[in-house]
Order: C-alpha cells, then structure tokens, then sequence
C-alpha cells in the first residue's frame, strides 16, 4: 500500500524531531513543507530533501496532501487544524489539541462531519521504553496496577527558552505543557479516567526575566498556576498521584511508577522515546521499609521488548498507518479530547475546591506488537 502523503505545517525546532528518524516509517512521505516564514521552509526542505516548500495556504490547497502535521505554535493549533479540515486533509497535531474543550468538541465536529481523523501529540507511549512497559503490566509482572506517582519539577523555562512568556499565559502552564506526557501514559497503563482532584497555586504574580548575558533585565507576568499536583482515578479501579511544576530548583522525584499488587515498575522518562523500564517482584521480606532507589538493590533492568530507534516520527506514522487502514489512531480524536480534558480538570478541582468528575472517555491505547531491532515496525 502507498504511503500516505503528509504536508508539514511549522518548521521550528520540533520538526527535527519528527523527521529526523522518519526514514524508518515507511508508512508515510513527507510531500511538502510550510511555514509563514518562506526563506525557513525552504532552507528546512532542502535540509531534509523534501521537493516542497510552500506557504500555509498553498500547502492545503494542494491535492496531493492527505495529511497535514500541525507543528505551528501552540495559539495556532486550532486554527490551522479547522483550516485543514476544511481543506479535506487530516490531522495530526502537536500538543496542546485545544486549550479548551469547546475547541477540542469543535475540531472533532469537523472532522466526523467531513469524514476526516484528527489526532494529538504527544506520543511517547508508542515508544519502545512505555511499550515495554505495557508489556509487563498486562503481562502480569506487578500484578494488578493499583496506583501510580509521576512528576515532572523544574524552575521554569526562563533560563534557557528564548520565548518564554507564552508559557505563562492563561491556557498554558506546566499541567498543559509537560503534563501531558504524563496522563497519554497513565491512560496507556491504567484506561480512562474517571475524576480529578487538584490543588494549583502560583508562586508569584511576577518572575524576572534573564537576558543573554545571564543577567536580569525585566520582569515575567505570570497568569498560570507553577505547581499543580492532584489524583487521578481510573475506570478500572487506579489511582495516579501527579505532580509538574515550575517552583522546584532540585528533587529527587521519580518520573513514573506503576504501583502493582505484587510488584512495582518504574518507567524511563515520559518524556522520552527510549530507555528500559527497572522493576522489582513483592517478596514476603519487603514488609520492612527498603529505600532503595530503582536501579539498585532488587530492582531488575529489563530487556526492550520492541524496536528501540523511533522518535516523534512514531506516532506520525502510526497514525498515518491508521488512516491508511481504516482504523482508530492510538492517538486519536477520543483520545485527544479525553487527555485535554483530564489536564484542564486539574485547575478546575483546584478553583472549585472539590473533585471533577469526567465526562469522556476513550479506548485503551492498543498495544503495539513487539518488533526486533531488524523488523519492520508494525502498528496493526
């Protein structure tokens, strides 16, 4: 079956890491390349060989794309993607989906009404380290997954991001930035969610603002909570503690850990495509206090059961494979605004003082089957 054609909207740096390891999805073409900036999309063409280079319109207004990837900036994604839809072109988008969900509801309206699949990123569940991980908690290696803990904590953006005041605008924050690579793997282990419960201050009302030099020249509105840690009940019985945050300077938090009823699994980074879960069996023993860090005493590193060389170009192919056959994105339109509406629950809990129930649903994210380094990926 023919690749489908895919046409690339935003050409920043998130598009390195798509196309970088795209060679190996032979499921999808990158046919064209667009962006605002003109002299941007054709030095990225080129850098990338792709024959293309167009503006936005010009690019959905070409026949020959069937899929749009949106990697514009986040205030743009809604628009872009509803242009595309409308264009006759389906879409896979970077994070956040919406900011809201009448947004999200408006996008996925569209695209039923037009026949077309929409999707979000981000898509690190499809990677070799949290399909491993999948893998060993339906495979039974911890038992029954109880509960979990995931954190994401640093000082902010402001020292290294050159454009950093976005961040702290309404409907961003680190509950929408780095959050969701938190709850598209909790949904992977866990299912759908049922309820949130959340507290989310904001530290200050300002941050200064560091120049070039290392110095501080100015000052940061912040207008988003800087901590926000809350629960996440399941469907299926789960309870997730979170926590992301930007008030933290050092921790020694772990990223995820899957709580089981005879075992417990720490993952490598959600953030991240790679990188070998540790786990540790329940023993009779363990009933005395260990601290032990995963990684030493009885933790035991694990074998990655699945090919260990994608990157966000994964979940671009999955979900052009998907559209190719007929079927349901992984990352899908249900999924999306399932996600998004699980994240915005979190400051709403916090507001209102109480749980949020939630009122979606999706699938389960469909196992990808396991592939040896040599073999093709497959995503059936």
């Amino acid at each position: 079956m023919d690749p489908i054609r895919v046409g690339v909207i935003g050409v920043g740096n998130v598009l390195n890491q798509y196309l970088d390891k795209i060679g190996v999805h032979p499921e999808v073409s990158i046919a064209a390349l667009a962006d605002v900036n003109a002299a941007a999309a054709a030095a990225r063409a080129t850098e990338y060989g792709v024959k293309k280079a167009l503006s936005p319109e010009a690019l959905l207004a070409d026949p020959e794309i069937e899929l749009v990837l949106n990697l514009t900036p986040p205030n743009l994604h809604v628009p872009v993607t509803l242009a595309a839809i409308a264009a006759g072109k389906h879409v896979l988008s970077e994070k956040p989906f919406a900011t809201s969900l009448q947004e999200a509801q408006q996008i996925l309206d569209a695209a039923g009404q037009a026949g077309l699949q929409v999707g979000s990123a981000p898509t690190t569940f499809l990677g070799s380290g949290m399909q491993t991980s999948r893998k060993l908690i339906d495979d039974g290696w911890i038992g029954e997954p109880l509960a979990a803990f995931g954190s994401f904590a640093c000082r902010g953006y402001e020292h290294w991001h050159p454009n950093v005041d976005p961040f702290y605008s309404p409907g961003a924050g680190p509950m929408l930035d780095i959050g969701p690579y938190l709850v598209t793997n909790l949904i992977n282990f866990f299912g759908p969610a049922r309820r949130v419960a959340a507290s989310a201050p904001r530290s200050s009302e300002t941050r200064p603002r560091p120049s070039a030099a290392g110095v501080y020249d100015g000052v940061i509105q912040i207008n988003t909570p800087t901590h926000v840690t809350g629960t996440i009940e399941f469907e299926s019985g789960g309870v997730a503690t979170v926590m992301v945050s930007w008030d933290v300077w050092n921790h020694n938090l772990p990223h995820l850990e899957i709580y089981g009823s005879s075992g417990s699994l720490a993952t490598p980074n959600p953030d991240h495509f790679s990188g070998a879960p540790v786990l540790r069996r329940g023993e009779p023993r363990d009933l005395a206090l260990d601290m032990t860090p995963p990684g030493g005493g009885d933790w035991r590193a694990t074998s990655l059961t699945h090919r260990d060389d994608a990157y966000r170009g994964i979940g671009l192919a999955e979900f052009g494979y998907a559209v190719r056959h007929g079927l349901e994105p992984r990352t899908g339109g249900a999924f999306a605004y399932h996600v998004l509406e699980i994240l915005l629950a979190f400051e709403k809990s916090a507001a209102r003082g109480r749980h949020i129930d939630i009122t979606s649903t999706c699938e389960r994210p469909r196992p990808l089957p396991s592939v040896g380094p040599q073999e093709p990926y497959r995503f059936d």
